[in-house]
């Protein structure tokens, strides 16, 4: 009824085949795949000799001066004028006690100021006007991590991570508007940037002829679209004395300036966008700057200033990139030259170097003194 099955020998050294045919394995047989597996397989690898090198370093140096050339060109012809502003007017000559004690006395009005910018070379539109900080560090991660996106997105609640900006005087009141809760809430918000800035341009006759700064169009095309909530904030920076910064009765997605500060600059000393200008000023223009100087630097010991700058291709005046190339460019072909000398000068019997691929100064073949 049962057929015995025939015991068969043990194959491969005793190991017995568990398939019934014999693997077969295409692959395995090619000659690919033995010249693969015993590393035979043809390459191509360059031979280092001192020409090489010497070609090497030159190509390097042209690709950098290609490269630097015009990067530095571009940030050079980018017309900047930079003036500061917080220690001019009533705050001139005095200490920063005696700066910061007048400032609060304005009760978040502020005091007004005024300075000029002299045009000494012909700047065509756009000319973006910025403001400068420095020794501020938004790049804090306290700072940095005070705030809900998720607020500003739809208007609604505000987590934990804003306290100390939460809610006003720090805990929930039911006598305010939503319980007290702050909206924007958050350091970012609070410290909201409020100088403001209005520019005329003074004539022969000394008569000034008011200048647009158009502010229709400084923060990026995604944070107007899809960051911010098309809604009023609510208990935003009400009391002059406690409040870092601007209050704003605009709704979130129409305030541009807030939406410009609500990004956190990388480093201590930065500029954000305030305004356009979108007329050509002629060399010889003196663009005068009224300043409602309310934000409080004097505290920390920052400084603020006006900057007023053209654009390029390349961005705005930073010299640093194109310099570095023609540095590398510069290393690279001293290099080049120091190996064409020495390489050379062995050919010449000046240096005695070794022939290149002389085997007989390998370690086994050298003799023993």
């Amino acid at each position: 009824m049962f057929q015995r099955k025939k015991k068969t020998e043990p194959v491969n050294g005793g190991r017995e085949d568990v398939h019934d045919e014999p693997q077969t394995n295409d692959k395995k047989k090619s000659k690919f795949y033995r010249r693969f597996a015993q590393q035979e397989l043809k390459g191509w690898s360059p031979i280092i000799t001192g020409n090489v090198v010497v070609l090497y370093f030159l190509a390097v140096a042209v690709v950098c001066i290609a490269l630097g050339v015009p990067i530095l060109k571009a940030a050079l012809d980018v017309d900047e004028y930079d003036v500061r502003y917080d220690n001019t007017g009533v705050m001139a000559e005095r200490s920063k006690a005696e700066q910061q004690d007048i400032l609060w006395q304005q009760n978040g009005e502020g005091v007004t100021t005024v300075v000029n910018v002299t045009i000494t070379k012909d700047m065509n539109p756009p000319i973006y006007v910025y403001y400068e900080l420095d020794r501020y560090y938004q790049n804090h991660k306290r700072y940095v991590r005070s705030r809900d996106d998720s607020q500003t997105g739809s208007g609604e609640g505000g987590s934990s991570k804003c306290a100390p900006q939460q809610y006003v005087n720090g805990t929930a009141n039911p006598n305010l508007p939503h319980n007290g809760e702050i909206n924007p809430c958050g350091l970012i918000a609070w410290s909201f940037f409020n100088d403001s800035y209005t520019a005329a341009i003074v004539g022969p006759d000394e008569a000034p002829t008011p200048l647009v700064l158009d502010q229709s169009n400084i923060a990026w095309s995604y944070d107007r679209e899809h960051l911010y909530g098309d809604y009023a904030p609510y208990n935003f920076n009400i009391y002059p004395d406690k409040r870092g910064g601007n209050t704003s009765t605009e709704d979130v997605n129409d305030n541009q300036h807030l939406m410009v500060w609500l990004r956190p600059a990388a480093q201590p000393s930065f500029r954000k966008l305030w305004a356009v200008i979108t007329v050509p000023l002629a060399a010889g223009t003196v663009i005068t700057f009224e300043v409602a100087n309310r934000y409080n630097t004097y505290g920390f010991g920052g400084h603020k200033s006006i900057v007023l700058s053209t654009n390029s291709w390349m961005g705005g005046r930073n010299a640093f990139l194109g310099i570095m190339y023609l540095v590398v460019a510069g290393l690279a072909l001293l290099t080049s030259v120091a190996f064409l000398f020495t390489y050379h000068l062995g050919c010449f019997g000046l240096i005695k170097r070794r022939k290149f691929g002389d085997v007989s100064q390998l370690s086994w073949n050298r003799v023993k003194k």
